[in-house]
């Protein structure tokens, strides 16, 4: 019979050295180990776009940068109405000039000045914060700032003034990782910390520091002392203290007493009650 294979076979030997030289061809690769790590590099990119950003302010600074900002309002509304009761307006025209007046030195204090480049209201340049969009990395613009003290000022100027604004506190403080209220959702803004600034707070802790540890403080300390020596030995201040000691025990007694009988007469009006259910 004839061979039905129609090619030519080639003998083993040349299969086994072309395996060979693929082989070594694919060995000559390079080790999976030395292709850069790009999932590590984007990963540690990460953190540290993130810390660009400043740090977020503390709540006792905002507090206080709110409180001065307040007052200034204050400030602005008590004078306005002032003005316009020397004018000759009512009660009513002056009441309205003080709203009015408020609210405008709201806006433009925390409105427009934080959309400036600083970011900064009176408030907060006094205790270096300042008002930040977090996509621009800068301050806010100019609508942004006004809605996000629009709606505070609005907050501020209702009748029940503590409910809208311990929501609006509470709103930030449940907001772990931004730190974001009612008005900086409004805004789309966060508070952080700023290098410009007066630096109020350090100042007036070391001024308080500098009063206690001086010889100021030795000197009310003793005179301190001297007043409560010649206290003591004043009749006057012997008798009111010691008429003190027996109205403080006296009110003691009738106290225990009082108790006491309350204590009787509900046990008597349960054991009476007690005593209808029964019977009926």
């Amino acid at each position: 019979m004839t061979d039905p294979r129609p090619y030519f076979e080639r003998p083993k030997t040349e299969q086994l050295d072309q395996s060979a030289s693929e082989w070594q061809t694919f060995s000559a690769l390079p080790p999976a180990t030395s292709l850069p790590p790009v999932q590590a590099e984007q990963s540690a990119r990460v953190p540290q776009d993130e810390e660009t950003l400043p740090k977020l302010a503390p709540w006792g600074k905002r507090v206080g940068a709110f409180a001065l900002d307040f007052g200034l309002g204050l400030g602005v509304s008590y004078l306005a109405q002032g003005l316009a009761s020397l004018v000759g307006a009512d009660a009513a025209a002056v009441d309205m000039t003080g709203y009015i007046a408020f609210f405008a030195a709201w806006l433009v204090n925390r409105g427009y000045f934080q959309s400036r480049p600083a970011g900064q209201s009176l408030g907060k340049w006094l205790l270096n914060l300042k008002t930040l969009d977090p996509e621009t990395e800068a301050s806010p613009h100019l609508v942004r700032s006004l809605a996000r003290e629009g709606v505070l000022s609005l907050f501020i100027l209702t009748a029940a003034l503590l409910v809208p604004l311990a929501a609006d506190g509470l709103f930030a403080f449940f907001d772990k990782e931004k730190r974001q209220s009612i008005h900086d959702r409004a805004g789309r803004t966060l508070v952080v910390e700023s290098e410009q600034g007066y630096r109020l707070d350090e100042k007036v802790l070391r001024l308080l520091q500098e009063i206690l540890e001086g010889e100021a403080t030795e000197d009310v300390k003793l005179a301190a002392r001297d007043l409560l020596r010649k206290a003591q030995r004043n009749e006057a201040v012997r008798g009111l203290s010691s008429q003190l000691g027996r109205l403080r025990q006296d009110v003691g007694r009738n106290t225990r007493s009082l108790r006491q009988q309350t204590s009787k007469q509900v046990k008597s009006w349960l054991a009476s009650l007690k005593e209808k259910l029964d019977n009926w």
